[in-house]
């Protein structure tokens, strides 16, 4: 992949301006979170904590090979750039969860790889565009379920984890919507927008499994769980037509 000519960098502003909120931004330590604030292991939630984690170690890292592989195989200037600080993040992310999951529990769980293989076959299986719109609708799933989940696991460390994770997150979707705006606007974009974008937001939605972490979340805070999917959902459609995507709603009602 060739190299990118320098004035393409900041030849966008609005592009320019994410990535510099990412490259500026104050970087934090997974082991000044957990420090020794772990709760007894009798605490109810320990098993479901120590789960959490693990599938979290899984899930960063498959976000981690998508980030650095779009980024890898793009022409686009910021978006380049932006991702490449994304990708760090994702294996911090990785990283403290691993932390996490290790100290509470001894190791990782032996059956979250599983779990999450799926979703990494299914995100290197697309193309760059696609690829870039599935990453992103997961990256925003994820900063919503972790809401919920700072709830669930309040007064824990894995809260205050998900809490820090999630602001890295919002910065990823702002990276892959801008990005998504601006190639979807460019006459190839387009082109292959009509032929294949509803195909790949519905692929990208399905997959995420909205129904069974609908569910749990619902039966974790009390919530009905229909309105718990609902609630992931506006907030999903909120973020489409903020980007100049509302045309991409389908497989969400499925």
């Amino acid at each position: 992949m060739a190299l990118i000519r320098h004035d393409e960098l900041d030849s966008d502003a609005v592009a320019y301006r994410v990535f510099g909120v990412t490259r500026d931004k104050k970087a934090w330590r997974a082991a000044d979170i957990i420090g020794d604030g772990l709760r007894r292991k009798d605490w109810d939630r320990t098993e479901i904590a120590w789960r959490a984690a693990s599938r979290g170690y899984y899930a960063e890292q498959a976000g981690l090979v998508a980030a650095a592989t779009l980024a890898a195989h793009t022409e686009d200037a910021p978006f380049r750039f932006s991702l490449a600080l994304a990708t760090a993040d994702e294996a911090r992310h990785a990283d403290a969860f691993y932390q996490y999951a290790r100290a509470i529990g001894g190791d990782v769980e032996p059956d979250a790889q599983e779990t999450m293989e799926p979703l990494d076959e299914m995100l290197l299986s697309l193309p760059h565009m696609g690829r870039a719109l599935v990453h992103t609708i997961l990256e925003g799933l994820a900063a919503d379920e972790f809401i919920l989940f700072g709830e669930i696991f309040a007064g824990d460390p894995l809260g205050r984890l998900y809490e820090a994770v999630r602001t890295d997150e919002i910065q990823h979707i702002a990276i892959g919507l801008n990005y998504l705006s601006r190639v979807s606007a460019t006459p190839a974009g387009a082109e292959l927008w009509r032929e294949h974008g509803q195909q790949w937001h519905d692929l990208g939605f399905d997959v995420t499994a909205l129904d069974s972490i609908a569910k749990s979340c619902g039966r974790l805070t009390g919530r009905d769980p229909e309105k718990v999917r609902a609630w992931f959902v506006r907030r999903h459609r909120a973020r489409l037509r903020a980007a100049g995507l509302s045309f991409l709603e389908g497989g969400e009602g499925k």
